[in-house]
């Protein structure tokens, strides 16, 4: 009679690793694609709320907060302070790229806008720590950048986020940091597209 061997061979451990192997990487990607899109999906959400809630402050008090000064168009950043005690937002700042207050919201267009954009759901978006504390982000951490008059809606605001790459434009060109040579979000000159960027237009 034939006897029967307990013991796997080597190929059968090895067909097996491999398989757990395959088995991994397609789970870390499925795990990877369904983060990114529900970033992706926050993102959207919260750059619509902020719009909504600008348009309803140029629809009660007849303006956008600017970004610019003469001529020149700018790109800012929007930063939303917490009272100390009750971490209830008390300020809404439009902010420069070396983090100087450019323009505050006044009292009642602050209340105007948080009627719409929810101040809790806000909350959940600022930068926690470091320099950037209490800015605007995006759901991978970057910057959500604000423009009036916009570089794109040119009798509007621009609202962008670089997206998952946090980079403007093709990840071969442009920048994180708009730059004020860079004359739009991306270069129609040269072909360069929107990628992966986030915006309202």
């Amino acid at each position: 009679m034939k006897k029967y061997c307990n013991k796997f061979t080597l190929v059968e451990i090895l067909a097996v690793v491999a398989l757990i192997g395959i088995l991994t990487a397609i789970g870390f990607g499925a795990y990877t694609y369904a983060m990114n899109s529900a970033k992706e999906s926050s993102t959207k959400a919260l750059i619509k709320r902020l719009e909504s809630g600008l348009e309803s402050c140029r629809t009660k008090f007849g303006y956008f907060p600017a970004t610019s000064s003469g001529t020149t168009r700018d790109f800012k950043r929007l930063k939303f302070t917490k009272n100390s005690t009750t971490q209830l937002i008390d300020d809404i700042y439009i902010i420069s790229s070396d983090g100087t207050n450019f323009f505050q919201f006044p009292a009642e267009m602050r209340q105007e806008f948080l009627k719409v954009v929810e101040g809790e759901t806000l909350k959940k978006n600022l930068e926690r720590s470091g320099s950037n504390a209490d800015i605007l982000v995006d759901g991978w951490g970057g910057m959500i950048y604000y423009a009036y008059p916009g570089f794109i809606n040119e009798t509007g605001v621009d609202l962008v986020s670089a997206g998952a790459d946090g980079r403007f434009g093709n990840t071969s060109g442009g920048s994180a940091t708009p730059e004020n040579t860079r004359n739009r979000y991306y270069d129609t000159s040269t072909n360069e597209k929107n990628c992966d960027d986030i915006a309202n237009f």
